[in-house]
């Protein structure tokens, strides 16, 4: 059976959790197919975002009566920052690929030390923590990666890292469904059983 801190560590509805990582494994491998087109894909859309981002947020500064704001300036400077850079990215997004690729190598690492930190909090309940290890493990050995092959694999390195890490957290999440699944089924069939002594 399964102690307290245990099931307070598992979801309450394992199906979807299942459903989940099942779908992020399947896209994770196709990612790694279309690496390239997934690299192309990603610094479009963050792009994309920023300029979006910093049209809304100039907008919002030249509309607004807010003269007496000190920091309005900075305000409108950081949103002209925001929609130039965007647009930048969207009109050379191999150039803006390798700039991305740093943001990358400091995300892998964020997740990867993240991890670490979890199995190692986790590391005496006995559930599923060397898989979590292993991933944030994996997680640093991209970044190092990314690193070491500069700057030659900037133009494929974004799509095939962000595939594996959907990969990674896609097989994270089966498992912790499976573990819930049998969490749930020990307790079933506990609960059976205490039933039947109590019938006798």
């Amino acid at each position: 059976m399964m102690t307290v801190e245990e099931k307070l560590e598992l979801p309450i509805n394992w199906d979807w959790f299942l459903a989940l990582g099942v779908g992020m494994v399947i896209l994770g491998i196709l990612g790694v197919g279309f690496a390239f087109y997934l690299t192309l894909a990603s610094v479009l859309m963050f792009g994309i975002l920023a300029v979006v981002s910093g049209v809304l947020q100039l907008g919002h500064g030249v509309a607004s009566k807010e003269d007496n704001w000190s920091g309005k300036a900075l305000h409108l400077l950081i949103a002209l920052i925001y929609i130039l850079f965007g647009g930048m990215l969207l009109w050379d997004p191999f150039s803006g690929s390798i700039s991305l690729t740093l943001v990358l190598t400091v995300f892998l690492t964020g997740i990867g030390f993240s991890r670490i930190f979890y199995a190692w909090k986790c590391w005496n309940r006995g559930w599923k923590w060397k898989l979590m290890l292993v991933g944030g493990g994996i997680d640093l050995l991209l970044a190092g990666m990314i690193l070491y092959g500069w700057p030659g694999t900037v133009f494929w390195v974004i799509g095939l890292f962000v595939a594996m890490e959907m990969m990674i957290n896609g097989w994270l999440l089966i498992a912790i469904a499976l573990t819930k699944r049998k969490s749930t089924r020990e307790q079933k069939d506990f609960s059976t059983s205490q039933s039947k002594d109590i019938a006798i």
